[in-house]
């Protein structure tokens, strides 16, 4: 990726907004993939809003957080993609990001948490779109309710009540798969 900030610095601009912009492409990456499911488009994804956000700095409110606006550029730019591309994102699709190996596990707890991965992957992917969307952009993109209540432009209240019941789906979803027991345990209710 091209160093925004050293960009930004050579016209002028001020390099912490090009260091947001590269901050927020490589976050905005994993929101890309959960849309589009193809590495080299989210990467052109990422990198078309990025343009599109540079373009459109002077409409940036410097007061609020920058990731939130990136992402909705992000967001509009894929589920245009998704358009010309007209067809449906499989719900069976896989989040396949690499993903840091410890030394200490051994190949079956390896095996296990990558079982465990796809799972929660799939009954995510079956959730509604606005309850995917917060699931998504709370556990797998780690927004904060602020940035969240940005990005969905609504109160924090909302964040919290939605993201309730987006768990309390999920949670419904697991236990009617019969992958996560009542009492917590992941695949307890498997027999």
């Amino acid at each position: 990726m091209v160093c925004l900030g050293a960009a930004a610095g050579l016209i002028g601009m001020s390099t912490d907004v090009g260091d947001q912009l590269e901050a927020a492409m490589q976050r905005g990456y994993v929101a890309a993939y959960r849309f589009l499911g193809n590495p080299d488009e989210s990467r052109d994804a990422c990198q078309e809003a990025a343009a599109r956000a540079w373009s459109a700095r002077e409409r940036y409110d410097s007061a609020k957080p920058f990731y939130p606006w990136f992402y909705r550029i992000l967001k509009n730019h894929c589920l245009d993609r998704l358009k010309l591309r007209k067809r449906v994102v499989s719900s069976d699709r896989e989040l396949s990001l690499p993903q840091p190996i410890e030394k200490a596990q051994s190949g079956e707890s390896l095996a296990l948490a990558g079982e465990r991965a796809r799972v929660v992957t799939r009954a995510v992917a079956a959730l509604s779109e606005d309850l995917r969307e917060i699931i998504e952009l709370r556990h797998f993109q780690d927004a904060s309710y602020d940035e969240i209540a940005e990005i969905l432009d609504c109160p924090i209240g909302t964040v919290m009540s939605r993201l309730y019941r987006a768990r309390k789906a999920l949670r419904n979803k697991l236990i009617a798969d019969r992958v996560w027991a009542p009492n917590g345990s992941v695949g307890g209710a498997r027999r």
